[in-house]
Order: structure tokens, then sequence, then C-alpha cells
């Protein structure tokens, strides 16, 4: 389905019934990387499932009027939810898809209901994060197919194995494919100026009883999990899990653990 927006086309899917729930992808994603790894654990629960791809990513328009930036992707995805008679809803996001649902719950907590996010951005500035050491772990000396994407894979996944180099080939690749990285380097330009909220650093102090699950890699590269872990200081109602044998893909690297998180938080 596709959605009109401030004239931005906003491809999205809804699935299910029951209590909103808003999923918001990481960068150069798309809507399937969170839809397939979500849906195995609402089989029988009564949620709607608002899967959204962001604009220059998956099947959304790219714009570059006015300047893409996160403030901006934050107001037109609420302009999205109003378009589609959405009121309060829970959110669930992937590292920028993390950091998109934080500002938004931070702008709009009225209006959420819940927090669970995985691997979160919380400092734009990749200059400026607290980020680990990345680590590989190679079970029954899985070899990977060669692909233009084997790299890539090494570089972001810890476990690499069979199962997990087909959950990216099915997850990831594809968002890859169609991602459009002209507007993803608008969106990054003047050192991040645009990808950083206007207000972060008062979003790094907030206080709320929103409940909150923080999902965490130990061996995070990209994001780290140090700053996302003082967030529970301030989160009233919030559980936390760093997880030691995965990175920024970690619903790739252990998905059965995932999994479990996902049904604990959403009964």
């Amino acid at each position: 389905m596709q959605q009109l927006v401030d004239d931005i086309l906003i491809h999205y899917e809804i699935i299910g019934t029951g209590e909103p729930i808003v999923f918001i992808h990481g960068l150069c994603l798309d809507l399937n990387s969170m839809k397939f790894q979500y849906e195995p654990a609402f089989i029988g629960k009564k949620y709607q499932r608002i899967y959204i791809d962001l604009p220059g990513m998956g099947e959304s328009q790219s714009f570059f009027a006015p300047q893409p930036s996160s403030d901006y992707l934050m107001e037109l995805i609420i302009k999205f939810l109003d378009s589609i008679k959405i009121n309060t809803f829970y959110l669930c996001g992937h590292s920028y898809g993390g950091y998109l649902s934080l500002g938004i719950a931070y702008n709009h907590s009225n209006r959420v209901k819940g927090l669970f996010l995985t691997c979160p951005v919380v400092t734009a500035n990749s200059n400026k994060r607290i980020v680990e050491a990345h680590s590989n772990i190679r079970i029954n000396d899985f070899k990977i197919p060669s692909s233009k994407y084997t790299e890539d894979f090494i570089g972001m996944n810890v476990v690499i194995d069979k199962i997990s180099w087909q959950k990216y080939t099915e997850e990831i690749i594809p968002g890859l494919e169609n991602c459009d990285f002209n507007f993803i380097e608008r969106l990054q330009s003047d050192n991040f100026d645009h990808y950083q909220f206007q207000n972060e650093m008062e979003l790094k102090n907030w206080s709320t009883d929103i409940p909150v699950f923080l999902l965490l890699g130990k061996h995070d590269h990209i994001v780290g999990f140090k700053e996302q872990a003082k967030l529970v200081k301030k989160f009233e109602k919030c559980n936390l899990l760093i997880l030691e044998n995965a990175g920024h893909n970690l619903p790739v690297d252990q998905s059965e653990i995932f999994d479990s998180c996902i049904k604990y938080f959403f009964v």
C-alpha cells in the first residue's frame, strides 16, 4: 500500500488487527527486514502491525526538498500515522529506526504506549559514538557462498553460520539493493547536522515511564551498547538485555533470543 504525505509516497504494509505497533527499520534497509524478523513472534497475537518503508528506502519515494533530516522524517511518520487514523501505538525500531522511535516517543509521548528497540542509535554523529570491537564466531566451519555482499555479511554479523547467512540474504540484502544511497548521503551531509535531532542532548537526558525494552549487542561496532545502557537510569519501566554473541545485526545473530524477547514484551 502507498500513502501520499507531504507529496511524498510512503510505502507500507499492515498485518493483523488489534493494538497498533509501528515498525521502523534501520538505515539502508526496508520494511521486509522488520517483517521477516518480527512476524513469527506475533502468530496468534492481537496486534495490528504497521510496517513502513522510510523515504529513499524500500519502495518509498526519495525527496531532496525540503532538506532530508531526522526531525523532518520523525514528523513525516507522525503525519503518515495521522493519515491512516492511528492515534496511540507501540514502536519497534532497529538502529536508525530506533533513533527515530526515541524521537517520536520524546516529542509525542502521549501517543506512544511502549518501545521495543534493538541496537538503537543514540548519537547520530558516528564520529562521536562509543562503539565496540567487532567479532566473528564461525559455526561448524561454515563456508560463505561467494557474493558481492560476503564482505558486508562478515563485517556486520557476529555469528557466521548457515542460518545467519540465510537470514541476512532474506532480510538485509533486499533493502540494500533498493536503497537510494544519494538520499542517504544527503540525509547525513554537513557532518551529520541534518541526521542529528536538534534536541538530541535533551533526548539523552529524558526521563519517562513509557515501557521500554532495550536489546543490545556486546560487539556492536556501529552504535555500541554503553550509551544505550545509560538510558536505563532515566527509563522507569525498562528491560535491558545485552547479548554477548551479537553485534549490530542482533536479530540475525541471535534470532531465537530476539523472538523470545518480543513475546515477553508483547504479551
